[in-house]
């Protein structure tokens, strides 16, 4: 009847490194929104950028995060979709897609450690992918 198993997770190195870069994601993502170091809100293009930002940047690496514990193969999944978007932001972001005046110092550096970060995602995901691959049924 417990809701928790009763066995111990043991996580191997890129479980370990994923879980990692998902926390680091996860706190970068936080530190990028206005409760953080990003001033611009008023000069956001249309609210659905805001809305992209907070998937991306919170809502993909918590998933993750919390997937790895139970569903390693999602987090790996989690993980390249998220470097995939990542590595768009930054460059966007400097072109002005997403607001009208160009970004603070502190966001421009936080996007370009996301984006080491996506690196990392993209590395440790599929191992994580394939560690935790079903054996072959018939």
């Amino acid at each position: 009847m417990a809701l928790v198993p009763k066995t111990k997770v043991r996580f191997g190195r890129p479980e370990q490194v994923l879980g990692f870069m998902f926390g680091a994601g996860a706190i970068l993502g936080f530190l990028l929104t206005p409760l953080g170091f990003e001033t611009r809100m008023n000069e956001i293009r249309t609210l659905w950028f805001a809305a992209f930002f907070i998937i991306v940047g919170l809502l993909l690496p918590i998933a993750g995060l919390l997937s790895l514990f139970r569903w390693p193969r999602l987090a790996g999944v989690l993980a390249v979709i998220n470097a995939s978007l990542l590595f768009l932001t930054a460059p966007a972001d400097q072109a002005l897609f997403f607001f009208t005046v160009p970004p603070p110092l502190a966001v421009s550096v936080g996007e370009y450690v996301l984006i080491l970060i996506g690196i990392g995602y993209m590395l440790y995901g599929p191992k994580v992918y394939a560690r935790n691959r079903a054996p072959w049924r018939r």
